[in-house]
């Protein structure tokens, strides 16, 4: 029996089949036109708008709160040191001429002019450590150069006072004309330069943060448009994840905008009320020294009377028509020690007016008196006083100063970050609230 063969064709003659190339019916940015696409492409923008404001209102929050914390440990602390540079400047100088003309000098007055020259030192080491810039750098190698000169004329003057030498006059003279013509000049611009500074420091930690609102205004504009056209499309008239979301950033915007509102109030009031409180009666004092430097100076260059009592009256003018001006404010800071200051710059002229009687008729000894004496209606019973209650309305401007910097600082405390959680917060609702809708196209 035979059995068939069936021959098998070799490989290489069987027909080769049609390759059919599968093409997508539509490009894939055709999805991104399609609805489910667009409601995707809203998720993004939303979100992204979203993490936007957070990033953007969180930096403006830390930027304020390091403006306010500079203020409070870096430039106020240093125009302090130069406000009490200036000061103890004035009061070395008045210090010195008062222990002049006392002839033996009295210890208490000598403590006084030794301790001042440690206190203006001790505050250009601080000034020093707190500036970086070159030209104030300069300013204050310039005035420690320059007190060291005089230190040495004054010691001078003492020298030869306690030898009876009438040149230590002339020393005493000189010293006094390097003090108010040189030093206290240079004291007084780097005074001005650091509180200044302080001001215009203050002033930026309460600008509005207009680009942050912007950006805020924005999102929250674009995503009540995003809910009208998913509404129109979904036939769902509330979408409870953009509706959660929205609400998150309303709140971040109204907890934040009240923290800026109050750091900022708080600011103003610090700026307005303690940093121009503390310039106004630093002036103050350092007047009312001068004062008692031309005072006692009237008493130790004869000739000079005249242009030592007029300098003396000018700056009691000044100091009356200022203490007047600033308890003109309602809100005057440390009102007591101000109106307590008039009374006595009152009483201290009427004893200076007793000096110049004297002065007048050649009486330098009893004008001596009245100048050093102890009684109530002597000169520096009034001018101890003055200064004493000067400084503790001083005080009491930079407490205020100091306490309205730092509670603005606070009010802005977890700011930062509760716009970060709030903002993420909502962000994500917006993304949990969009995924059912785009479910449906599946």
């Amino acid at each position: 029996m035979i059995v068939g063969t069936t021959r098998l064709a070799h490989p290489s003659t069987e027909p080769v089949g049609a390759v059919t190339t599968l093409v997508p019916a539509h490009p894939w940015w055709w999805f991104l036109r399609s609805t489910p696409g667009k409601i995707l492409l809203l998720g993004v923008a939303l979100a992204t708008a979203g993490v936007l404001s957070a990033v953007a209102t969180s930096a403006s929050v830390q930027n304020r709160q390091l403006a306010l914390s500079t203020v409070l440990n870096h430039t106020e602390p240093l125009a302090y040191s130069a406000g009490q540079l200036y000061s103890t400047l004035s009061v070395a100088d008045a210090a010195a001429a008062t222990a002049f003309i006392a002839g033996t000098e009295p210890q208490g007055v000598r403590e006084r002019y030794e301790q001042a020259i440690t206190d203006a030192s001790t505050a250009l080491v601080a000034a020093s450590s707190g500036l970086t810039d070159r030209p104030m750098q300069e300013l204050l190698s310039r005035i420690n150069a320059e007190l060291s000169v005089y230190t040495g004329l004054v010691e001078t003057a003492r020298t030869n006072n306690r030898a009876s030498n009438p040149v230590g006059a002339s020393y005493l003279s000189e010293a006094s004309a390097l003090m108010q013509r040189t030093i206290l000049p240079d004291a007084q611009l780097l005074y001005q330069e650091t509180s200044n500074r302080v001001d215009q420091e203050a002033s930026a930690s309460t600008r509005v943060p207009f680009p942050v609102i912007l950006i805020v205004l924005g999102t929250m504009i674009g995503g009540v448009f995003a809910h009208r056209w998913l509404s129109k499309k979904t036939r769902r008239m509330i979408n409870p994840g953009m509706l959660a979301g929205g609400l998150a950033l309303l709140l971040m915007v109204v907890w934040v905008g009240i923290a800026l509102a109050v750091s900022a109030s708080l600011g103003t009031d610090a700026r307005n009320g303690g940093a121009h409180s503390l310039k106004t009666i630093t002036q103050l004092v350092i007047s009312a020294q001068q004062a008692r430097a031309d005072e006692t100076l009237a008493l130790i260059r004869r000739g000079d009377e005249s242009i030592r009592k007029e300098s003396y009256y000018k700056r009691i003018d000044d100091m009356e028509r200022n203490i007047g001006e600033y308890l003109s404010n309602p809100d005057a800071i440390a009102r007591t020690d101000l109106e307590k200051a008039q009374q006595l710059l009152v009483r201290w002229r009427q004893a200076d007016d007793r000096i110049n009687a004297y002065i007048a008729v050649g009486n330098y000894q009893a004008a001596t008196q009245v100048a050093l004496g102890s009684s109530e209606t002597d000169s520096t019973p009034a001018f101890d006083s003055l200064d004493a209650a000067l400084r503790s309305a001083g005080q009491d401007s930079r407490h205020q100063l100091r306490t309205g910097v730092l509670n603005a600082e606070r009010a802005l405390t977890l700011s930062s970050a509760g716009a970060l959680i709030l903002s993420v917060g909502g962000a994500l609702c917006v993304g949990v609230g969009l995924w059912p809708r785009l479910s449906e196209y599946r």
